[in-house]
């Protein structure tokens, strides 16, 4: 069950901010010096916060609150990607260095209709507590403190939400962990190293893009011969105009300027009722198929010549990389579906390494939770 708990946050002072693209776009690496100057104050009360992201037409809306470290420990927050050992230890001396945690983790559950229905009336009835304004995007917050409302929220996500989703920062939960299990007190509510700040965003306001990858080199393969071993495994079709795909086991190829439509043959397609869910992501077949078969690369994790681009950039990206840079070839992945995302954390199974862009994105310095 969801134990979600209400904090005492850290907020930036909107007045003394000139520039909100600069402050908070530099508040990754000066978040102690703004701390230090007075730029942020934390509040007497605990509270929750609804927070709404608007960009591009369609918004996002979920809760900012601390989960406990323990739901982790515990499975009921779920992973689906393993962490490296050096950002690991990165990460640690990144939480020491700032006292605490300037950006929410992305976790997302299946939508509770009781917790819907009382986000909607809350944002309809009550005016938002602060906003913070983009070029591109906007950020809305409404600040609950009213201890019966606080706990009416708490109480929906411990009855309802049994289980909730890792949809970005693996590497802060377990940093979280390590700090829980060196400074934390499990029968002390009030130890901060107990909690960890979370964005609680439904599964209906989750997007997942692609994470589209590049290559710098095809390890001495020469572009025909890499085409031609390509078509023992996908069917290539040239395309004149970006390809896009648009079902699983398609493939966009921009290759010496000309786009490709890659479908995956029959006899390498797998069947999902005799192979796990993660061995029939496309991004676990292109890593099988093109980069380990033909290429030769057996861990992606340590080879420099793959390069990851945001799904988000479209295909306009993945042409200026190869056209205006040291790039060979790019590759249009078909994104990973949430419930796949879903059904591999449950099963404590992992996906390949930058296998999703999920959208809505937290931003870096709006909140703190800080370890006081």
């Amino acid at each position: 069950m969801a134990k979600i708990a209400a904090f005492r946050p850290a907020l930036p002072d909107l007045k003394d901010i000139v520039s909100f693209d600069d402050f908070f776009g530099t508040a990754k690496r000066k978040f102690p010096i703004y701390l230090t100057d007075g730029y942020y104050r934390q509040q007497e009360e605990p509270c929750i916060f609804i927070h709404r992201i608007s960009c591009a037409g369609r918004s996002h809306t979920g809760i900012i609150a601390c989960a406990h470290v323990q739901d982790y420990i515990d499975g009921h927050i779920k992973r689906h990607e393993h962490t490296l050992a050096a950002k690991e230890v990165q990460m640690v001396d990144l939480f020491k260095e700032r006292n605490g945690v300037i950006k929410p983790i992305m976790l997302t559950y299946p939508n509770v209709l009781e917790i819907d229905a009382l986000i909607n009336r809350i944002t309809i009835a009550l005016p938002y507590t602060f906003k913070i304004p983009f070029e591109d995007e906007e950020h809305t917050f409404w600040q609950i403190s009213e201890p019966s409302q606080l706990e009416k929220i708490k109480t929906l996500f411990q009855k309802h939400v049994k289980a909730s989703y890792i949809c970005d920062g693996h590497h802060r939960v377990v940093t979280a962990q390590s700090l829980y299990e060196a400074y934390g007190d499990r029968n002390n509510p009030d130890n901060p190293y107990n909690y960890l700040m979370a964005a609680y965003f439904p599964a209906s306001e989750i997007v997942i893009n692609n994470f589209n990858r590049v290559l710098t080199s095809l390890k001495g393969v020469r572009p025909d011969d890499f085409l031609e071993r390509l078509s023992s495994i996908y069917h290539i079709e040239e395309e004149p105009i970006a390809f896009r795909p648009a079902d699983k086991h398609q493939m966009g190829l921009y290759l010496e300027k000309n786009w490709y439509r890659l479908f995956l043959r029959d006899a390498y397609r797998p069947d999902p009722l005799k192979v796990p869910v993660a061995e029939c992501l496309d991004v676990h077949l292109f890593n099988k198929y093109v980069l380990q078969h033909i290429l030769g690369i057996e861990d992606v994790r340590l080879e420099e010549s793959i390069k990851y681009v945001e799904g988000v950039k479209g295909p306009a990206a993945l042409e200026r990389r190869v056209d205006g840079e040291k790039v060979v070839a790019a590759f249009n992945l078909y994104p990973v579906a949430l419930e796949d995302l879903i059904a591999i954390s449950d099963i404590d199974g992992t996906m390949p390494p930058k296998s999703t862009y999920v959208e809505p994105r937290m931003r870096n310095g709006f909140i703190a939770q800080l370890y006081v």
